[in-house]
């Protein structure tokens, strides 16, 4: 499956890197994410919840739009 989640507070590069980081650490999870567009594309199983990934962004410390 793909999702892509809007996110406030990604300002550079090392942002962006944290999170991919956060992102991955799931399991069956990859993830990039777009500085410019604040948002990142996320390819995960079906088993893996919309609230688990907005949930590991909050975690990094970003803000998630709906």
């Amino acid at each position: 499956m793909q999702t892509i989640i809007k996110i406030e507070g990604m300002m550079c590069g090392h942002c962006k890197a944290a999170v991919e980081k956060a992102l991955g650490a799931i399991d069956g999870v990859t993830a990039v994410a777009d500085l410019e567009n604040k948002q990142a594309v996320i390819n995960h199983a079906e088993n893996v919840s919309i609230d688990t990934l907005k949930k590991a962004i909050i975690d990094a410390g970003y803000e998630v739009k709906d």
